[in-house]
């Protein structure tokens, strides 16, 4: 593949004026065509610019999947402003914490998430926020139910001349700069605001098309969130590049993903390793016929090898590449190729893409390792972020003198130049002195009878350093010991592996883009243990 140097927007004019007619998007209340998804957010762009909005201007969509997400998206980028894509799990606290931090001057909301009701928590920003936020634009829903139309835009926003100064802002535009900012998922502290240009996210949407082999007939379900930079790249984007057709909801949920799988005979979905279980585990599943779905990228949190071969299984049409990347490289860094097996798909990342170098470097001598041996993998090339917004220390430590972006991955190449992925640097437990990979222990603890999910941390300790506790979830009725796993893993793992402590719980926490939330989890794990603890001290 040949990198473009293209803005968003250009993308975007060069679809709507290939094919003008076809259906670019579609949802519960109707469709767009590309023609219409252009002139749309031309208009949305001239209300922007009589708000004060302008190129630069930091503005946040605060909102779940929607066609007026992606019309204000896009308007944002016709008017050169940078787009400030907020998380929609955000408390109150959160968002303040992070409007603040990025600068955000203007505010698109919608109508809320799940039990979360924005206006409330809107009337509350603005007054700690008053100072810093210009002006709260709500973009859900309309009066009538509906999404944006023609008619939802006075006459001033749609005519010619308005349209002039929105070309004009086009044109002022250069790829090299901002496209939007987004942040890290944030289970382990605050989330760091990530700067990705147009050429970050033009490229790398284009790269993974090049590599998924979709087209122009193909109708992809977007479930994953349009926040997130999964949602933006490979699917947005994406659809810009080759004219497939978006459907979108407005957050995962599975009996809508099966319901509207069947009905708008879907050919693509991508997804997080738990959206898919969930779908091919739901005793729902037998009732939907998914049998259009034929391809979608499986990434964004580590999966089993009988994991990826179960939604297989389950949905023998649906073939799912492996991916692997972050934030920080726009996202993509290693993705599967059409021909690869079930088994390269299920055991690896895919391979290291094109224009992107891959480097695997011993945490204690910083050198490159051999072909197969384990350490950090590090990334340089057209996908690595511009850098954190105002965190110029973050950023120096993670991108090094040579270009290096540090990602705090662990894993290993082969010869062919696939990925392996096998932890997290900062998920290390450190246990007298010996580095414990969770990776390797969860895999051997769900093998235990009864297990659905499980996470392995690291909790503080005296004399140790840590100690290893394992979170687990047992399936439905299942009943899960303590002792009986620890006995379990003897003969599997070495001693000094084999957890302290065995935390039961209902569910792992999650953040809205699927990853399992670090922060909460040890906060959980460390007052259960502290609790059994104090009532064991009252028994003696």
């Amino acid at each position: 593949m040949e990198l473009i140097h293209k803005t968003i927007t250009q993308c975007l004019q060069a679809r709507a004026a290939a094919c003008p007619d076809r259906i670019a998007l579609a949802s519960d209340e109707g469709s767009y065509t590309w023609r219409e998804l252009d002139h749309l957010s031309t208009c949305m762009a001239a209300r922007m610019l009589s708000h004060g909005v302008r190129k630069g201007t930091h503005a946040g969509i605060w909102s779940t999947n929607s066609p007026n997400w992606i019309i204000t998206f896009l308007a944002l980028e016709k008017v050169g402003a940078i787009p400030v894509l907020l998380n929609t799990c955000y408390s109150t606290d959160e968002l303040a914490q992070v409007l603040d931090y990025a600068d955000v001057e203007y505010v698109y909301y919608g109508e809320g998430y799940k039990k979360l009701i924005y206006a409330g928590m809107v009337e509350e920003l603005k007054k700690r926020l008053e100072s810093k936020v210009k002006r709260w634009i709500y973009i859900g829903r309309d009066k009538e139910r509906k999404w944006m139309g023609e008619d939802s835009f006075v006459f001033a926003e749609r005519m010619k001349k308005a349209a002039a100064q929105v070309e004009d802002c086009i044109r002022q535009t250069r790829p090299e700069e901002t496209a939007a900012m987004l942040f890290t998922s944030g289970t382990t502290g605050s989330p760091k605001g990530v700067m990705l240009s147009h050429d970050n996210l033009v490229n790398s949407s284009l790269e993974t098309c090049a590599h998924m082999k979709w087209d122009e007939t193909d109708r992809m379900l977007i479930a994953v969130p349009l926040f997130h930079c999964f949602g933006i790249t490979s699917s947005l984007l994406s659809s810009i590049h080759t004219g497939f057709s978006m459907y979108v909801i407005e957050y995962f949920k599975t009996m809508i993903v099966l319901r509207t799988v069947q009905e708008q005979r879907c050919t693509l979905l991508n997804g997080v390793p738990s959206m898919f279980l969930a779908v091919v585990r739901n005793p729902e599943r037998k009732n939907y016929d998914l049998s259009s779905l034929r391809r979608g990228i499986i990434a964004g949190s580590p999966y089993t090898r009988e994991e990826y071969l179960e939604i297989r299984k389950s949905i023998p049409s649906l073939v799912l590449h492996a991916s692997y990347g972050q934030t920080e490289t726009s996202p993509c860094v290693s993705i599967g190729d059409v021909g690869d097996t079930d088994e390269e798909n299920a055991v690896s990342a895919g391979r290291v893409i094109e224009h992107c170098e891959v480097g695997i470097f011993n945490l204690d001598t910083c050198r490159q390792v051999e072909t197969g041996e384990t350490g950090e993998i590090r990334v340089r090339g057209y996908n690595v972020m511009q850098g954190y917004y105002r965190l110029p220390e973050e950023t120096a430590k993670a991108i090094d003198p040579e270009g290096w972006l540090h990602t705090g991955d662990l894993g290993y190449l082969d010869e062919r130049h696939f990925l392996y992925m096998t932890g997290r640097v900062k998920e290390l437990i450190i246990r007298g002195g010996e580095n414990i990979s969770p990776v390797e222990i969860e895999n051997a603890i769900r093998q235990y009878p009864g297990v659905k999910a499980v996470k392995v941390i690291g909790l503080p300790v005296e004399v140790l350093q840590e100690m290893v506790v394992a979170c687990v979830a047992p399936e439905a009725g299942a009943s899960v010991s303590e002792t009986g796993l620890k006995a379990f893993l003897e003969n599997r793992i070495a001693y000094y592996k084999i957890p302290s402590h065995v935390v039961l719980v209902d569910e792992l926490p999650v953040t809205a883009s699927g990853k399992v939330a670090l922060g909460k989890l040890k906060e959980t794990a460390a007052e259960r243990i502290r609790e059994q603890e104090q009532a064991e001290h009252k028994e003696k």
